[in-house]
């Protein structure tokens, strides 16, 4: 973000459960601005319908069934507060052309119970950290991510549980080309952008304990296998493409779908469709005083 600027970022997610073919769905709302040209600062909170308020007293009742129908749905609530900061330490940059790298760091605190081994800021309390690299060459761009996320225990101390999911690491890149315009003639302009993810994850089995025992979820292998695999460690690739549009060089609009790749994420079913809006306020009364 350029200095003095801030923006807002919503998000929405949405795929159906499977047996149950019930709506899940995800709402975030990101606030981020440029404390300086290089340093941006931002604090997001996120809302679903994933997840219980709590873990229940019948544990294994819950991981058997709670994908099923006749199970009791889950409440929308708020998952998790996060906050993150992100430093561009390298800026290379030509006419229409530019390369560019930052460094990005990110801690949460969830309030509710994660149930799976694939960890997600929000629904988990922990910390993320990555690097950046995006080229631009005219129309053409790219970009890689690097990451970790460690999340920390959840403990409900009232029935001995204490729940761990995965550290994880990742691997993200991004390409995108603009369709239209061929050549900007003002900052009027509608941009249309195609755009593909390649999503890479790789994460560590969940682990649980019950007033200090160790609990095994070797069991639930004879029951819905969805379950049981979403507790054990996983890599996986997805794609997900998508269409951009940019207007008045300050309101983004992203729409697009995921779909596997080489194996699968746990956190969520297939196909899992996306929208998200992002905003900027400029000051262009200031920026037309800088200019006269």
């Amino acid at each position: 973000m350029a200095k003095g600027v801030p923006a807002v970022r919503f998000t929405y997610e949405n795929y159906r459960e499977l047996p149950s073919q019930r709506t899940r769905y995800y709402t975030g709302i990101r606030v981020v601005y440029g404390l300086t040209k290089k340093l941006t600062v931002g604090f997001s909170v996120s809302g679903s319908n994933h997840h219980r308020k709590k873990f229940p007293i019948d544990l294994t009742n819950y991981f058997i069934n709670h994908h099923q129908k006749n199970f009791p749905q889950n409440p929308y609530q708020v998952e998790g507060l996060i906050a993150s900061l992100k430093y561009r330490f390298l800026a290379i940059d030509g006419h229409q052309r530019h390369f560019r790298m930052a460094v990005m760091g990110a801690a949460a605190k969830s309030f509710i119970p994660h149930d799976a081994a694939e960890p997600r800021l929000g629904d988990n309390s922990g910390v993320e950290g990555s690097w950046i690299a995006t080229l631009l060459i005219k129309r053409f761009a790219i970009s890689l991510t690097n990451g970790y996320l460690f999340p920390f225990k959840y403990k409900d101390d009232n029935q001995g549980i204490v729940f761990k999911s995965g550290n994880s690491r990742y691997v993200n890149l991004s390409l995108g080309y603009r369709l239209i315009p061929a050549a900007y003639s003002g900052y009027s302009n509608v941009n249309v952008n195609i755009y593909m993810e390649f999503i890479n994850v790789n994460y560590d089995k969940a682990n649980m304990s019950i007033n200090g025992q160790a609990y095994s979820f070797d069991d639930y292998q004879n029951y819905d296998k969805y379950i049981y695999n979403s507790l054990q460690a996983n890599s996986y690739s997805e794609l997900r493409p998508s269409i951009q549009l940019i207007f008045y060089s300050t309101t983004r609009l992203e729409m697009g779908v995921a779909t596997p790749l080489y194996s699968q994420s746990y956190l969520h079913f297939y196909p899992m469709y996306f929208v998200s809006l992002h905003k900027n306020f400029f000051n262009m009364k200031k920026a037309a005083n800088k200019k006269l």
